[in-house]
Order: structure tokens, then C-alpha cells, then sequence
């Protein structure tokens, strides 16, 4: 703990020694009377430093959470000595807001007295923040001298992206052989009929078609179509970002991949992600709930860093991008080198759907509202629709997104080829 004299220990020094000059230069006693209280005052600081005896504990309420989201901070001080004075200023991450309570207390404990504190959290938008410094400032009696302390007890919170629950997701055109939600070519175990043959030696009774069997004579059985699941790769554009936090076009492409990595580990699918930017960071396919932490940690951490490397995909590795994945590339089309990379995917045969997220609006929502401002959106409009148009010439699937729509429009609008899955084995 760090002492030192506060502010008012100075002025109280300083106009003691001023009357005290005065009174030596004017030979006046009575200034020297009056000084002498604030001589007085000052005689803690000739002492020694009491024993500050005391315990300091906090809890957050929650170690996750999503945007919008609150958590709950406790505070609990347990004082072994009387404390005249104890002030304490908890944690608050920036891009957060306090929404009830105050997150400064101050309290007066006597021997023995335990004193409580707490207030709520809310997170406005994603990141991972660390609630575990609590700045500690006891004050004695006249508030002459101050002692400082920092309470360090690391308390991570993490903030993920929020979800939306998706109906329509674009159809993966190839399978792996594991269970999944995909009805395959191949006939074997599954939910979905396929075709209906004669019973043959080794065939089981719960497979026979009884209405068949008794229409024709004969015993039919009927055969299903295996369910297969597939790969699903989702590849974030962070090389740029337009418009203000928790707004800008990254935060909302975080949030869509956040709803279609749900939606596609709902489905049994094998879902990774690559961060393409600055830093390019890799989550290899997986599934199950362990991927989805992996994922949405992947994600809450995303961020633009800015570099003029040129980015390639070669150092991907192969197993990040399974040569049946499909792809789906989240961007707002604002650096021409994360559209470089996917027509090079494209180019290599991937499976490629591109969710553009519109800029325009959100850029718009953060300036201030002007008819130049309108004219430029409306410019920059006409010249995005361009080069989609173009993306679409060179055979990529697009689709477009405009935020704060439901990204349920955008993947529900799909205009996809829809083959026939092809299961592997």
C-alpha cells in the first residue's frame, strides 16, 4: 500500500506556512494563534503510518454473457481495524455501462464491521474483458494523508456475440459419411424412404412394407436414404471495418457467423473458421458443444490489424479447409484482397457463398444526417451493386445483407444450384 499526502494535507501545509511567515515578518502573535489548529492538523504527518488491517473480496455474477447482457459485481470489505475513510472504484471495460448502482463506493468501518457493495454491468458489444481490479483509497480521519492500493483478483468475462436463430442456411453440396442431417443418394440407415424392393434373406421385420406387401403378394421391404452431415467453413473478413462500435460492419459479420456456426452444429455439421485480416487465425471443423466455445472464443476476440503483408491462403493448413467444405466468406467487399481470395477458393473448386454485409447503412447510422451524406450512400450504393454484379458474372454465389434486417432475408433469398449430396461411402 502507497501513502501519500492528499491535496487538501498540501493546502492546509500551505497556508500554515504562510501564516506562520507573516506572523515572523509582522511580529503579529495573532496570526501565529490562528496557525497553530492548522498545526495541529498537520501532525499526522510527523507520525508513523497505522496498521490498515483489511480484507477485500469480489465476485462477478457471470463468467459469460452475451451483447446486451448484464453482470453483477459484489464487493464485500472486511475491516480488522476501524477505517475512517475507504473509498473503492470498481472495474468498468470500456464499451461497458453501468445500469444500476454506482461503480464508486465509499463507507466508514469500525473494528469488526463487514460493508457490502454492489452494481450491474451491461456489456453493449463482444470481447473478452478482465473484471478483477478494484482501485482501494483509505483516507484517515481529517483527510490529510491517503494510502492506495490496487485489490488484483483475476475475473474474466467473456462477451460473445449475440445469435439469431436461422431457418434457411445454404446446402452444403457434398457430405461427409458421419450421421448428419443430409439425406444422401446412398440407401442404408435413415429416416427418409428411398425405394422399396422384395424381401430378401437377412432383411429385418421392422423394415417390411406391410401396405405393399399385402397390395402385391409378396413381402416388400422398404429402403431408407442415409443422413450424412458436411463441412462448413465460415472465412471473416477482417482486413476493414466501416462504421462505429457496436455497429460497425465486423461487429454484425461476427454476429452472422456466430448464428450460422450455431445453426450448422445444430445440423450435426463439422464447422471451422478462419479469421482472414491482419492476423490470420484458424479454427479446424469440428463439432459438437467444445466447438462452438472454440468458435465463439475465436470470434469475440475478432478485430482489424492493420499490416501491409499480403495475406494468402496457402498457409491455411489443408485439414482448416477440407476439399468438400463449403465455404461461406462474411464481408462488406471493402479491401479488393479478401475478394482476391475468394475467387481464388472458388478458382480451386470450393464450394463458395459469399454473405456481403452492406456498409451503407451502418456507415450512414454514424454520421450525422446531411443531403451530401445521402448523395454519397446513394453513389456508393449504385457502385456496390456493380461489382456484386460482377462477383455473379464470375459464377459466385452472393448474397447480401443490410443490417439491422433480419439475416434470415438475406439466406432465405439464396438463388443456389441445389445437387444432389453425394456421401462419401
Amino acid at each position: 500500500m502507497t501513502g501519500r499526502v492528499t491535496p487538501l494535507g498540501f493546502s492546509v501545509l500551505a497556508v500554515a506556512g504562510c501564516a506562520l511567515s507573516l506572523a515572523v515578518l509582522s511580529a503579529r502573535p495573532e496570526l501565529f494563534v490562528a496557525a497553530l489548529p492548522l498545526l495541529l492538523a498537520l501532525v499526522p504527518l510527523a507520525l508513523r503510518a497505522p496498521a490498515l488491517d483489511h480484507r477485500i473480496a469480489h465476485e462477478v455474477s457471470r463468467a459469460r454473457v452475451l451483447e446486451g447482457e448484464s453482470v453483477t459485481v459484489t464487493v464485500t470489505v472486511q475491516a480488522r481495524a476501524s477505517i475512517a475513510l475507504l473509498e473503492l472504484l470498481g472495474p468498468l471495460p470500456a464499451g461497458s455501462v453501468v445500469v444500476s448502482g454506482r461503480h464508486r463506493a465509499a463507507m466508514a468501518l469500525r473494528a469488526g464491521q463487514t460493508g457490502r457493495w454492489s452494481y450491474e454491468v451491461r456489456f453493449e458489444g463482444r470481447g473478452a474483458h478482465d473484471m478483477g481490479t478494484i482501485a482501494v483509497r483509505v483516507r484517515d480521519r481529517f483527510g490529510i494523508r491517503a494510502w492506495e492500493q490496487r485489490h488484483v483478483d483475476p475475473k474474466p468475462v467473456r462477451v460473445y456475440p449475440r445469435i439469431a436463430l436461422l431457418r434457411s442456411l445454404p446446402r452444403p453440396a457434398h457430405a461427409r459419411a458421419s450421421v448428419g442431417d443430409y439425406v444422401s443418394a446412398a440407401l442404408g440407415e435413415g429416416i427418409e424412404p428411398g425405394d422399396i424392393r422384395q424381401f430378401a434373406p437377412g432383411d429385418r421385420i421392422k423394415q417390411v412394407n406391410w401396405r405393399a406387401s399385402l397390395r402385391l403378394g409378396k413381402l416388400y421391404v422398404t429402403q431408407h436414404q442415409r443422413e450424412r452431415n458436411a463441412d462448413v467453413v465460415l472465412m471473416l473478413d477482417t482486413l476493414a471495418e466501416g462504421g462505429r462500435a457496436p455497429d460497425t460492419t465486423l461487429d454484425w459479420s461476427v454476429r452472422a457467423g456466430a448464428s450460422l456456426a450455431t445453426a450448422y452444429l445444430a445440423r450435426k455439421d463439422r464447422v471451422g473458421l478462419i479469421n482472414y485480416g491482419g492476423l490470420i487465425h484458424w479454427v479446424k471443423p469440428g463439432s459438437g458443444r467444445a466447438q462452438y466455445e472454440r468458435l465463439a472464443d475465436a470470434l469475440a476476440w475478432a478485430d482489424v490489424v492493420f499490416t501491409y503483408v499480403a495475406k494468402d491462403l496457402a498457409v491455411v493448413p489443408p485439414r482448416v479447409l477440407p476439399p468438400q467444405a463449403v465455404v461461406i466468406a462474411i464481408t462488406p467487399l471493402l479491401d479488393p484482397r479478401f475478394t482476391r481470395a475468394t475467387l481464388d477458393l472458388a478458382a480451386r473448386g470450393f464450394d463458395l457463398v459469399v454473405l456481403v454485409v452492406s456498409p451503407v447503412e451502418v456507415t450512414r447510422r454514424a454520421l450525422a444526417p446531411s443531403p451530401t451524406i445521402d448523395l454519397a450512400c446513394r453513389l456508393w450504393t449504385l457502385d456496390r451493386r456493380a461489382r456484386l454484379a460482377e462477383l455473379h458474372r464470375q459464377g459466385v454465389a452472393v448474397l447480401e445483407w443490410s443490417p439491422p434486417e433480419p439475416l434470415e432475408l438475406a439466406l432465405a433469398g439464396a438463388r443456389r444450384p441445389r445437387p444432389r449430396l453425394v456421401a462419401a461411402g
